[in-house]
């Protein structure tokens, strides 16, 4: 049935997954006191002052006590009123689409290798047990680079990086090492025609919508700054990626979550969402991660997405430790992101663009041994970390979540401009873009990677451009 309906529309899911999968310290501190903002005096803002980072890119704290449950969004708290009769309300997680991921997640086309796939437990295959670990506002995905537009169009979007969270027996929290995301687009329909032979169409952002979006973001951010949320002053002005600070404030947490939830209710819907993903693990095991992309039509029906860079047939690609026999990324990518931007890809078909024609960097290089030069690892890294190269449809998911960590372990680079240190990638196994991930010892920590960093900034150079400096004044 699924293959019935997927026409033109299976774009419009898998363009917005540039970056899968996929959260600062100050929610690991001890005390109250220890996570409250400093008490330096915020300057009052405008409602159209440029936005920062922290504004388009949420990402809550840690929790680790069951006090921190009231501070979280579980994604069934998020609902929308009935189309058909306003006084019911409806999950924009519907219980069709979970069920849809579920069958999907824990299928065969979930099989990354010969005896490798994702099996989530069974904590995670309630939807109760979901809750929201970061937010992401995007102007345009795949990307917002001209050339990408030309060939891709543009797909507004906000996605909610979701992950299990199980109550234990105290009612303290304990966060499952799993992650999906839940892309909700803005587009006109119908798209424009496909820009050429073996392409998927463009499709057009429907502003009217989104630019609500960015004003109501926008009056959080101003209101938070200048004291009007709970009585106290949080500024997210020029900080650098990481936890938000009005979230990691045990002063404006609460308040906060509430207006967090207030705004996704007013514009997200079930209608709206697009596509999904997931970064899992087979059954009872710490590894290989095993990354899937899930495509939808808009009328209800999802399925597994290609990898744009695998060969056309295969959908999951997956990451092994440290020590296995073979090669570390399976199946190894054949990635495209050192050609001009093109809108063939694997995704679409196996013959859109064959393995030959394409020439790419990918971090499987960087993990063989022995490892490339220094000169070439940075090449490698940089390019994959660079949103105007390297996309969701020519560049793979591994990639994506593994260049930071690469980096910091190859390179030697222990800090990151733009995000926050204490959210960076602690340890090799932390393949979280934005969430939370496994730091080993140190449990599950909130982090940040350059990739989301660099797309972060992106949106937020384009947002005050186009967006909040049109704005009347």
């Amino acid at each position: 049935m699924f293959s019935t309906v997927i026409t033109f529309q299976r774009y419009l899911t898998i363009a917005v997954l540039a970056a899968m999968l996929v959260c600062g310290v100050a929610c690991q501190k001890k005390t109250s006191a220890e996570n409250s903002a400093p008490a330096t005096p915020v300057a009052t803002i405008q409602a159209n002052a440029p936005l920062s980072a922290n504004d388009l890119s949420w990402l809550f704290p840690v929790p680790t006590r069951s006090a921190d449950f009231a501070n979280l969004i579980a994604v069934r708290d998020i609902v929308t009123p009935n189309p058909q009769d306003s006084s019911k309300h409806d999950p924009v997680w519907s219980d069709s689409a979970f069920q849809q991921y579920m069958t999907i997640v824990n299928g065969p086309q979930a099989q990354a290798g010969a005896n490798a796939q994702i099996s989530l437990p069974a904590e995670a295959r309630n939807p109760e047990a979901w809750f929201v670990a970061g937010i992401r506002i995007d102007a345009g995905a795949p990307g917002l680079s001209n050339d990408i537009h030309a060939q891709y169009g543009q797909l507004p979007e906000i996605r909610l990086i979701i992950q299990p969270i199980i109550k234990n027996p105290d009612g303290s929290p304990r966060v499952l090492d799993v992650a999906g995301h839940l892309i909700f687009d803005f587009i006109t329909l119908p798209p424009d025609p496909p820009p050429a032979a073996d392409c998927f169409p463009r499709f057009q952002p429907d502003m009217a919508s989104f630019s609500p979006v960015i004003t109501d973001i926008a009056d959080i951010r101003t209101r938070l700054n200048n004291g009007q949320i709970a009585g106290h002053t949080v500024s997210t002005v020029g900080l650098p990626l990481g936890v938000h600070p009005g979230l990691a404030d045990p002063a404006t947490a609460k308040a906060l979550r509430d207006e967090l939830l207030a705004f996704l209710e007013k514009h997200l819907a079930a209608q709206r969402l697009g596509s999904m993903a997931v970064a899992g693990l087979p059954a009872n095991a710490p590894a290989p991660w095993i990354f899937l992309s899930i495509l939808g039509d808009r009328q209800g029906h999802f399925g597994p997405a290609h990898g744009p860079t695998l060969d056309g047939v295969q959908f999951a690609q997956m990451l092994t430790p440290a020590g296995s026999a073979g090669p570390r990324v399976v199946p190894e990518p054949h990635t495209n992101n050192l050609n001009s931007i093109t809108c063939k890809n694997a995704a679409v078909s196996a013959t859109s663009l064959p393995v030959a024609q394409r020439s790419g960097v990918a971090t499987s290089t960087a993990f063989a041994s022995p490892a490339p030069s220094a000169d070439q690892t940075k090449q490698i890294l940089d390019t994959v970390a660079d949103p105007t190269k390297s996309f969701f449809f020519n560049t793979d998911c591994i990639s994506c979540h593994t260049e930071t960590r690469r980096t910091m372990d190859l390179l030697k680079v222990t800090t990151i401009p733009g995000i926050a240190t204490a959210a960076l990638p602690n340890g090799q196994w932390d393949v979280r873009n934005f969430g939370w991930g496994d730091a080993g010892r140190a449990g599950m920590q909130a982090t940040v990677t350059r990739r989301t960093a660099n797309e972060t900034a992106a949106v937020v150079a384009f947002v005050n451009s186009e967006i909040i400096a049109k704005q009347p004044h």
